[in-house]
C-alpha cells in the first residue's frame, strides 16, 4: 500500500470508491440471505409467519406487514418465501445506511484517500453477513426491519448536521423515531437512546427543542402504523391488554432472552469486542467525531443491554435492538481497525506499507468468516426438517379432520404451515386456547362446528357432548389439554402426534395397540427434527399432551412408555 492510497485524493477517485464500496454494503448480505431462502420457513418465525400475512392480528411490528406482504403477491415460491424477500431488501437497505455512518464517523476521524471507505465497507458488511442478521434476514417478519429503524434515525440526525440548513432533516428523524417506537417498544428505546445521545452532544437538545413545531407531528405521524395495527387487532375480538403485553419485547420462539455476554462471546467474539473497545476510546480524543461515537455506544449498550428486559438473543431468533447493537460494535471497532492500518503504514520501519496492506486483509478476512459461520448454520435450520415434521404431524390424518388444538403457539405453527401449503384444504383447524375468539370467526360457516364453538365461546373448554358430535360428522383430531379432564382423555387414541377423539369412550389397550406401531415412525421424526430447537419443543409438547391423557388410565405401563417417549427426545437434544 503507497502513501498515496492514505492521504489525499482527488474527489472524483473518492466518490467512485464510495459509490462501489456503497453498493457492495448492500448487496453482499442482501445477496447471501436471499440464498438463504426456502419456501418453508424456520418453525422459530411461525408467529412471524402468521403476522405478516394477516393470519393473526397483532399491534407490534406491524411495519412487517408493509414490507413483506406487498411481496406476497409475486408469482414464485409459497408465500412466505415470496414474504420474506421483504427482510432481504430491508437488509440491503441497511448495509448502505450503515456503511454511510461509518464512513463518515471515520472521515472525522483521519481524512483518508481509499482506506477509509474499505475499511468502512469491511465494518459495515462484518455484522450483516453474521449469522444473527442473516437468520432474521431470511426469515418472514425476522427482526432487521426494527434494526434498521434504530439506525434510521441517528442516520437523518447527522445528516442534519452536517447539512447546510440544519433543521431539513429533524423532521425525518422525528418520523423514523415515531416508526421505532411504534415498531416495539425496546426498539423506541434503543433508537432514542442513539439519536438522543446524538443531538445532546452535538446541537445541543434547546436547538432541537426549538424546532419542536415540526419535530413533534412528524414523530406522531411516525406513530399512524401503530394505531391502524392496534385498531385492527381490537376489531379482530382480541383482548387488547393481553395483545399489547403479548410478545412486546420481540418474538423469541424457543430463545431466551438474559444476560449479553452468551451474545456477545459467541455471535460478536472477543477479537470485534476489543476492536469496538478501542475504537470508541480512540473517536473519544476527536472532538468532532466524539457525539457519533457516543451515540454509536449508546445503541449498542441500549441494544444488547435489551436482552435483560427480554430482547431474544438466540440460538434461533435474535431481537432488533440486539442486531443494532451489533452493528454499533462494528462500527466502533472500524476507527480502531481504520487507525491500526494507519499507524503501522506511518511508522518508519522497513515495509511498513506492506505490513498495513496485511493487516487490512486480516480485517477484510472477518467479514469472510462471519459469513462462513452463517453458511454452516444454515442447513440446520433449513425447510427439510420443518417440512417433514409439518406432513408427520397434519399429513397422516383422515381426510376432512378437525384439528382442535389448544395451545397458541401451535396455532401458529399450524398457521405458518397453511401459508407453505403445508397443510391440506380438508382439514379444519380449531384454536381452543382462551381468547381464541376472534381466530375462530373463520369458522362460523361451518354447521358441524357449531356446538363445539358454542363451548368454547361459553367455557373455553370443549365438552365431551360437542365434541362425540362433531366425531361422528368427521374425524376429530387433538392435542390434549389437562384441563379437559378424564371425561374427554377416556376418548383418545394415539394417531401421530396428535390424538384422535373416538365418539364413543375407548380402553387403555386399545391405545397400547396403537403405541405399538407408531415407535418406527416416531425415531423417525426424532431424527428428522435434530438440531432444530424450535421442532423438539413442539414435538416435546405434544408428546406431554399425550402424556397427560393416559396419565388418567390406571394402566402403568401405558403410561410408562409414553413417559420413555418424551425422555427419549429430552436425552437425544440435551433439553
Amino acid at each position: 500500500m503507497s502513501g498515496a492510497h492514505i492521504d489525499g485524493a482527488p474527489a472524483i477517485g473518492r466518490g467512485r470508491i464510495d459509490g462501489a464500496m456503497l453498493a457492495l454494503c448492500a448487496l453482499v448480505p442482501a445477496c447471501l440471505a436471499a440464498s438463504h431462502l426456502a419456501n418453508v420457513p424456520d418453525a422459530a418465525h411461525d408467529g412471524a409467519v402468521a403476522r405478516v400475512l394477516g393470519l393473526q392480528e397483532q399491534p407490534w411490528r406491524a411495519l412487517d406487514v408493509l414490507v413483506g406482504a406487498p411481496l406476497a403477491m409475486l408469482p414464485i415460491g409459497t408465500r412466505a418465501m415470496r414474504a420474506a424477500m421483504g427482510d432481504v431488501l430491508v437488509t440491503a437497505v441497511a448495509g448502505a445506511i450503515l456503511y454511510s455512518l461509518i464512513a463518515g464517523l471515520l472521515a472525522i476521524c483521519a481524512e483518508t484517500r481509499r482506506l477509509g471507505f474499505l475499511v468502512a465497507a469491511v465494518a459495515a458488511v462484518l455484522p450483516l453477513v453474521g449469522a444473527p442478521w442473516q437468520i432474521e434476514a431470511s426469515a418472514v417478519g425476522g427482526s432487521v426491519a426494527g434494526a434498521l429503524l434504530v439506525i434510521v434515525p441517528l442516520a437523518f440526525a447527522v445528516r442534519d448536521a452536517s447539512s447546510a440548513r440544519p433543521g431539513t432533516l429533524g423532521a425525518a428523524a422525528a418520523f423514523t423515531l415515531g416508526l421505532a417506537v411504534g415498531y416495539e417498544p425496546l426498539v423506541g428505546c434503543c433508537a432514542a437512546a442513539g439519536t438522543v445521545t446524538y443531538v445532546a452532544m452535538g446541537s445541543g437538545l434547546r436547538s432541537a427543542t426549538s424546532r419542536a413545531s415540526a419535530v413533534v407531528p412528524a414523530f406522531v405521524l411516525g406513530l399512524t402504523p401503530l394505531a391502524i395495527a392496534i385498531g385492527h387487532t381490537r376489531g379482530s375480538g382480541a383482548s387488547m391488554a393481553e395483545a399489547l403485553g403479548m410478545a412486546w419485547s420481540g418474538e423469541r420462539g424457543a430463545s431466551h432472552a438474559g444476560s449479553p455476554l452468551p451474545f456477545v462471546r459467541e455471535e460478536i467474539g472477543p477479537v470485534l469486542t476489543l476492536l469496538a473497545a478501542a475504537g470508541g476510546a480512540l473517536a473519544m480524543f476527536v472532538g468532532r467525531a466524539r457525539p457519533l461515537a457516543l451515540a454509536l455506544a449508546a445503541v449498542a449498550v441500549a441494544g444488547l443491554g435489551a436482552g435483560w428486559l427480554g430482547a431474544p438473543v438466540g440460538p434461533t431468533r435474535f431481537g432488533a435492538p440486539v442486531l443494532a447493537g451489533f452493528a454499533a460494535l462494528a462500527a466502533l471497532a472500524a476507527v480502531a481497525m481504520q487507525g491500526a492500518v494507519r499507524a503501522v503504514a506511518q511508522a518508519r520501519v522497513p515495509m511498513a506499507r506492506t505490513s498495513a496492506a496485511m493487516i487490512l486483509v486480516l480485517e477484510a478476512v472477518m467479514p469472510v468468516e462471519f459469513a462462513d459461520d452463517a453458511l454452516a448454520r444454515a442447513p440446520a435450520r433449513g425447510s427439510g426438517a420443518t417440512a417433514y415434521w409439518s406432513d408427520a404431524t397434519w399429513g397422516s390424518l383422515p381426510l376432512r379432520s378437525a384439528v382442535i388444538v389448544p395451545d397458541r403457539r401451535l396455532y401458529e405453527r399450524a398457521l405458518a404451515d397453511e401459508a407453505c401449503d403445508a397443510v391440506r384444504p380438508d382439514l379444519v383447524i380449531v384454536p381452543a386456547y382462551p381468547r381464541a375468539a376472534g381466530a375462530r370467526r373463520s369458522l362460523a360457516d361451518d354447521a358441524s362446528l357449531i356446538p363445539l364453538r358454542r363451548d368454547l365461546e361459553l367455557t373455553e373448554i370443549p365438552t365431551e357432548e360437542s365434541l362425540s358430535s362433531l366425531a361422528v360428522h368427521r374425524p376429530v383430531a387433538v392435542a390434549f389439554d389437562g384441563r379437559w379432564g378424564r371425561a374427554l382423555a377416556r376418548h383418545l387414541v394415539p394417531l401421530s402426534l396428535l390424538d384422535r377423539f373416538e365418539p364413543e369412550p375407548r380402553g387403555a389397550s386399545d391405545r397400547r395397540h396403537a403405541l405399538d406401531g407408531l415407535g418406527p415412525w416416531r425415531d423417525r421424526v426424532v431424527r428428522a427434527i435434530a438440531g432444530d430447537p424450535e421442532l423438539v419443543g413442539a414435538t416435546v409438547s405434544l408428546l406431554k399432551a399425550r402424556e397427560n391423557a393416559v396419565g388418567f388410565d390406571s394402566d402403568k405401563e401405558l403410561l410408562l412408555r409414553v413417559h420413555a417417549d418424551v425422555a427419549a427426545i429430552d436425552r437425544e437434544h440435551g433439553r
